[in-house]
């Protein structure tokens, strides 16, 4: 036999003798960290999370010099004993820094981690820059102004504001984060690693010949596509609905539109699309009454321009599927228009996305199930701000 295939035969041999053993898993290891403000001038509504400590919300308080802040929140949540995750999540709204320097009508950002590497989610609306009007910003860019810079998007920031001169007061070197978070997720892998046993001679055998196999058939819709058109999911409004307002069309205070325009008749009950957990119930000057709906499934659901809240709509309540949350209106700057229903899709919390093609499939799917029953608010507007509560 030629010396060629004796050697091959060996190496062989050789590699038919081991065997792979998994050294010990390191222990799982998660952790979150969110602030809507930090930095020179100080924290905002500061959160930490560790382990299994589930899920931890906050709300701002009071504000320092400097800043001057309409609304927000933060939100941390991790897992080691179940599913491997860390997810952290901060939100500023109608946002003021340094005097009306820099402000912001919305600025949000995300981070989650479930063992592969972290990834960040958010974005800037309304942005104004001294007396540039930027409106809303998506990626990382950087933009400049007389004794500073403002950097949007970069990794776990949504907005640094630093200043390279004295400005309002403020001394050279300031620096303010807004919506500033992190999360890491580790561990509880084993790690391959070989292990000598007794050897045995391999013998040669016949290769079979391939033979070719039908490449599966990817799926038409994949990701939060499918997600989203589950039985999970119900129609935001609960009577008759023209959808409307296109997705990204312009928009002087925002931008773009980052929803759909829902209309139907004043008072029309407005409800949660989904299983999942009410926060930041509120009013601001762009979205007048106002919630959002954190899916259990991970996805966020932001309504706005409500005439009136719903006895259900309170922060941190679970929810069901089809809870009435609040009823149609036209408050904040809707005032002008026919009341309607503003409603954005956030696949799991991150940048909106064109929600036009669920909700046709939702109110589809409700057919005539989609009956408006509910006693109306008449005209009455309810305003909830709960900035002073700690």
């Amino acid at each position: 036999m030629p010396l060629r295939i004796l050697a091959a035969l060996a190496v062989v041999a050789v590699a038919a003798g081991m065997l792979v053993s998994s050294a010990p898993a390191q222990a799982p290891e998660a952790s979150a960290e969110a602030a809507v403000i930090s930095g020179s001038l100080g924290r905002v509504a500061r959160v930490r999370a560790s382990g299994d400590d589930g899920t931890s919300r906050s709300v701002p308080s009071r504000t320092p010099d400097g800043i001057v802040l309409g609304d927000g929140f933060v939100a941390v949540s991790t897992s080691v004993s179940g599913t491997l995750s860390a997810t952290a999540q901060a939100e500023a709204d109608d946002l003021e820094l340094l005097g009306g320097l820099v402000t912001a009508t919305i600025v949000s950002r995300s981070a989650t981690d479930t063992g592969d590497g972290v990834r960040y989610r958010g974005s800037v609306r309304g942005l104004v820059v001294g007396d540039r009007e930027i409106g809303t910003v998506q990626g990382e860019k950087t933009f400049r102004f007389d004794g500073g810079t403002v950097v949007a998007n970069r990794g776990g920031a949504g907005l640094v504001v630093t200043l390279t001169a004295d400005v309002e007061g403020f001394p050279a070197g300031t620096k303010i984060t807004v919506a500033d978070v992190s999360a890491k997720a580790s561990g509880g892998v084993a790690t391959p690693q070989p292990t000598a046993t007794a050897t045995r001679t391999a013998e040669p055998t016949a290769t079979a010949t391939a033979t070719p196999t039908a490449t599966p058939r990817p799926s038409r819709l994949s990701g939060y596509k499918r997600r989203l058109m589950g039985r999970g999911f119900v129609f935001p409004v609960g009577g008759p609905t023209r959808i409307a307002g296109p997705f990204g069309a312009f928009r002087a205070q925002t931008g773009s539109h980052q929803g759909n325009d829902l209309f139907a008749d004043f008072g029309t009950p407005v409800v949660a699309v989904s299983d999942g957990t009410v926060e930041n119930v509120g009013s601001l000057k762009i979205s007048g009454n106002r919630l959002w709906v954190y899916a259990d499934s991970g996805d966020h659901f932001f309504y706005a321009h409500l005439s009136s809240f719903a006895p259900d709509a309170v922060n941190g309540r679970h929810v069901e599927a089809g809870t009435v949350l609040g009823y149609t209106g036209n408050t904040g700057d809707a005032e002008p228009t026919p009341p309607h229903l503003h409603f954005e899709i956030h696949p799991e919390g991150g940048d909106a996305v064109d929600p036009n093609p669920f909700l046709v499939a939702w109110q589809r799917r409700a057919g005539a199930a989609l009956t408006d029953t509910a006693e109306r608010p008449g005209a009455l507007v309810e305003v909830r701000d709960f900035i002073g509560e700690g």
